[in-house]
């Protein structure tokens, strides 16, 4: 048990626990962050959780509640902002007409508004796995809480922008709110980190399905459904042919281009993660500017399915929102189709991976300079 993780609950008198002065942070002030000392602690056997060695699955089910739950608290944070935002420009006149009226100001405006209503189906959508019994619902955490988290740092920096130099005043509020917000990218598994644990989750779904495979390769009279299968997927594609699943039934009406939309980027996903498991292999772990794009394309396929589901019930369900809900859900898609697929084809593009090789190279000699290289055009 020497390499595993053992959880457990320690009370202050099993020993000496003792705790340091509370951090000066950037924000979320009101939540003191200390270091922990234990000096001769010893644990009795009933206090250990999920027993000896499962502690890392232990931490795992209260990170992925922790992940979950911020986007539904975030999806409250940005509706503040949105309002704080809105207030403003229906109050603010220059050059004689009202903020709201200018067009960049309303896409700034429109961008926060449909970030929002992602958030919220998001955390939406995951609860009702949750409450349906679901017990895998760890990707969808993870990718809720990496887009919520971004996407609350988004509309309160917008919002302060749409409030100019009001905005930027303590007075206004927004600035504490941007202080408390930054933790969200970091706490309960960093966005990088995420978006990692996402790619590779997802591809080792994907790498089971190349494992058998593999064993049909061995024994191809035996298994010839499965090779058939595989070659008349990839035979579609090369004539451009999709295989993939269809969520157009599976949607209000007015929202099937959106649905067809999301079906092919979801087929595409898989079509690209096939391609590049075939090309890397186990050393897939090492390619992080390839998993990102992996990772950001799934993401937004994610976002596309939630708003599409939440969009077509209010639609279904004849709610005054209806058509509203349904223009950001497809203006979103349209968007978000586009996004996706520039982001699997830069996995794949000789100048996509050059410009990885050039960026890694630029880090290097960076890091190996110890700070930037170039000299200062005037010599100081």
């Amino acid at each position: 048990m020497k390499d595993k993780v053992t959880a457990f609950i320690v009370e202050k008198e099993f020993g000496t626990v003792t705790g340091g002065q509370p951090e000066k942070k950037m924000g979320i002030k009101a939540s003191n962050t200390a270091e922990v000392h234990f000096e001769d602690v010893k644990i009795p056997l009933e206090n250990v959780l999920g027993g000896e060695g499962g502690g890392f699955k232990v931490a795992m089910n209260i990170l992925n509640n922790g992940r979950f739950g911020m986007a539904a608290a975030l999806a409250g944070t940005m509706r503040g902002v949105i309002h704080k935002a809105i207030e403003h420009a229906t109050a603010r006149t220059q050059f004689g007409k009202k903020l709201e009226s200018f067009g960049a100001i309303q896409e700034k405006i429109a961008r926060m508004a449909m970030k929002h209503y992602v958030t919220e189906s998001m955390a939406y959508m995951i609860s009702a796995n949750m409450d349906q019994g679901s017990k895998e619902f760890q990707i969808e955490a993870a990718i809720s809480k990496i887009y919520g988290s971004e996407a609350a740092w988004f509309c309160c920096d917008e919002a302060i922008q749409i409030l100019g130099g009001m905005g930027y005043m303590r007075e206004c509020g927004l600035e504490r709110v941007m202080r408390d917000l930054r933790i969200f990218r970091i706490f309960e598994g960093t966005n990088d980190i995420l978006r990692l644990f996402i790619a590779l989750t997802g591809i080792q779904y994907a790498g089971s399905s190349m494992k058998e495979l593999q064993k049909a390769m061995k024994n191809p009279v035996g298994n010839a459904g499965i090779l058939f299968d595989f070659a008349g997927k990839r035979a579609k594609r090369a004539v451009g042919m999709s295989s993939g699943p269809s969520l157009t039934e599976h949607v209000h009406s007015s929202l099937a281009t959106s649905a067809d939309q999301t079906s092919k980027s979801i087929y595409e996903f898989g079509a690209t993660v096939e391609d590049i498991l075939m090309k890397h292999g186990k050393k897939i772990v090492d390619e992080q500017f390839v998993l990102n794009r992996l990772a950001e394309s799934a993401i937004e396929i994610y976002a596309m399915v939630s708003v599409l589901s939440r969009a077509s019930r209010s639609l279904t369900a004849g709610h005054s929102s209806a058509q509203h809900e349904a223009l950001m859900c497809t203006t979103y898609c349209d968007e978000a189709f586009h996004k996706v697929k520039i982001c699997l084809e830069e996995t794949q593009s000789g100048r996509n991976l050059k410009i990885y090789s050039n960026l890694s190279q630029i880090s290097q000699d960076v890091i190996q300079c110890g700070g930037l290289m170039q000299q200062h055009p005037l010599g100081f």
